[in-house]
């Protein structure tokens, strides 16, 4: 094999594994009942949009909103995504117990970076 084809496979192999990490979409109330388990990993959560907001705060512009199934979370998303409420989505990023932002600390926060 060559260099060229070796990189390629690498790199598919990369794309496959971020892929696996965010493939199965966890709900809301399922990261609600067990956080532990979820605490800084990667995850993949689909529910409804409450309260959007975008704001531009010392992070960047950030958009925030509840995303929601019988329970909520809270997304924090830097990707400059627009919903609107009542809007079904997939949040992709990093799951956290408690997210300490620079002005209050939320609970149960999906990070969605760029």
């Amino acid at each position: 094999m060559n260099r060229l084809s070796v990189a390629a496979l690498g790199a598919a192999l990369c794309i496959v594994a971020a892929r696996a990490a965010f493939a199965a979409s966890i709900a809301p109330s399922t990261l609600v009942a067990d956080p532990a388990q979820y605490d800084g990993k990667s995850v993949s959560v689909t529910g409804t949009v409450k309260a959007y907001q975008h704001n531009s705060t010392p992070m960047g512009p950030v958009a925030g909103y509840q995303l929601c199934d019988a329970k909520c979370i809270v997304v924090i998303d830097k990707t400059n995504a627009t919903h609107a409420d009542g809007d079904k989505v997939t949040a992709a990023g990093v799951f956290h117990a408690s997210f300490k932002a620079p002005q209050r600390t939320f609970t149960n926060a999906v990070i969605v970076s760029k």
